[in-house]
């Protein structure tokens, strides 16, 4: 006897099986068709406009989210669900057929993973956006921080920089002096410091302006550091005063460096306005591992400094070494004999560059300029010697005195030289490419006899160079 077909199986096989298996291969959305699909605002005799369901194109309202079947929202698909299969809408749609029920049912899975794949799509496109987001923030947070480090740099640039000549400043001078002095003392290498002032810089500024001061200090800023090592640096002390920290370098090649800077210095032409000015440095040096008197990192500097007085009182232009406690106070004691080059002065001498010619009793003829003048004397430089006790006869151009022809006033003096001393008689006097020196020779001249006149010229220019 045949079996009959069970056509529920069949149907399912090739109705809502192959709706599956489409899906399945195809990785698209297939739903069955149910032809008994109503519409449920007429079926409920249902006029809410304002639920979304209400003549929507989508038949299937359980699938709807907000329905307002009990007269408020009924919430989502998952929650309602249940009560939606009570409802009378859904058992006109699948009552009496389980095709139409499995079939249903399959429509609810499909839609439910559709739901949940457009919602996980929305919350990925929502974070690729928020990672966008992020991403240019973190980007534009990046650059800010890069401005940032780049501020920071110039500011710091800024806090250790010399704003006039560009070089290192005071503060930073300390936090390099400690840095180096501790390096050398705990790797047993040599230190030198050498210390730089530039000779009479005061009567520039007050012969010129503290304009032209100003440039001549850049330009000698720039000639330090210009013929410095990398390693090495130089330091703007403060006023005319320059340091140099030279590491790894003995107490000879220190002096060698200092000598050629110096040499540099003295031949340049420092112009002011069409005028062309010479200019020299003096230069102290003191080296760590060189002598054993050497308490501190500030000590080191102290005497350098002592050095660099040592040069100045011996008359500027040179470059001397520390050698020794025993060997600067036996110095220090000739120089304050009745011989050495300090002397008392009743009045005292004002820095500034003053025109000046003269003549000697045998007719000899000089000119130059003065480094410094008082009431009682003055001194000079000179190309050639002068023999103490020799009169002279001056005579002095003092800017600014005569008001009436803009023209510098003239006074007459005569005067007897003190002392002479050869400036190129300490070591390291040669100028760069054996040029003629600006002045051999610092002479000290006291006045003879200076009349009420005169007097009272040369406290008017003093006037005049306080009020600058």
């Amino acid at each position: 006897m045949k079996k009959p077909d069970d056509k529920y199986p069949v149907r399912i096989s090739n109705e809502i099986r192959k709706l599956l298996l489409n899906a399945l291969s195809e990785k698209g959305w297939y739903f069955f068709e149910n032809p008994r699909l109503c519409n449920c605002w007429e079926e409920m005799n249902c006029s809410n406009i304002r639920c979304p369901s209400y003549k929507s194109a989508n038949l299937r309202c359980w699938q709807i989210s907000g329905t307002f079947c009990k007269g408020e929202p009924q919430g989502e698909f998952a929650k309602k669900f249940g009560d939606c299969q009570k409802c009378k809408v859904y058992k006109k749609a699948t009552e009496g057929s389980a095709i139409l029920q499995i079939g249903e049912d399959f429509n609810n899975l499909m839609f439910q993973l559709k739901t949940k794949e457009e919602e996980l799509t929305l919350a990925i496109r929502n974070s690729e956006e928020k990672n966008r987001k992020l991403t240019a923030l973190n980007d534009k947070i990046n650059d800010l921080v890069k401005k940032l480090d780049n501020k920071n740099v110039l500011l710091r640039e800024l806090s250790i920089k010399d704003g006039l000549t560009g070089l290192y400043n005071y503060r930073f001078f300390r936090e390099l002096l400690h840095d180096q002095y501790n390096l050398a003392k705990r790797y047993k290498f040599p230190l030198s410091c050498v210390m730089i002032d530039i000779d009479y810089f005061k009567a520039v500024n007050d012969t010129y302006g503290h304009q032209w001061g100003d440039m001549i200090l850049s330009q000698i800023a720039d000639i330090l550091k210009n013929n410095v090592r990398d390693a090495d640096k130089v330091v703007r002390y403060g006023g005319e005063e320059f340091v140099i920290m030279l590491p790894y370098t003995t107490r000879e090649d220190a002096y060698l460096k200092a000598e050629r800077l110096r040499e540099l210095v003295g031949a340049f032409d420092f112009k002011i306005g069409r005028k062309t000015l010479g200019i020299t440095i003096s230069l102290g040096i003191a080296t760590y591992n060189a002598h054993g008197d050497l308490n501190g990192e500030e000590h080191l500097v102290s005497l350098a400094d002592k050095a660099l007085y040592r040069a100045k009182d011996r008359g500027r232009n040179q470059t001397v070494l520390y050698n020794g406690a025993a060997d600067f106070t036996k110095d220090e004691t000739r120089a304050a004999g009745s011989k050495g080059f300090l002397e008392r002065r009743k009045y005292p001498r004002i820095q500034t560059l003053i025109k000046i010619k003269g003549g000697t009793n045998n007719n000899g003829m000089f000119s130059g300029n003065t480094f410094d003048i008082s009431f009682s004397g003055l001194s000079l430089s000179s190309t050639r010697p002068v023999s103490a006790n020799t009169v002279l006869k001056i005579k002095l151009y003092l800017p600014g005195v005569d008001k009436k022809t803009n023209k510098a006033g003239r006074i007459d003096l005569e005067g007897v030289v003190v002392w002479c001393r050869k400036i190129g008689a300490f070591p390291g006097q040669r100028t760069v490419n054996e040029q003629k020196p600006v002045a051999d020779y610092l002479i000290g001249i006291r006045f003879n006899n200076i009349s009420k006149k005169n007097l009272a010229c040369l406290q008017k220019y003093f006037i005049l160079l306080f009020k600058r």
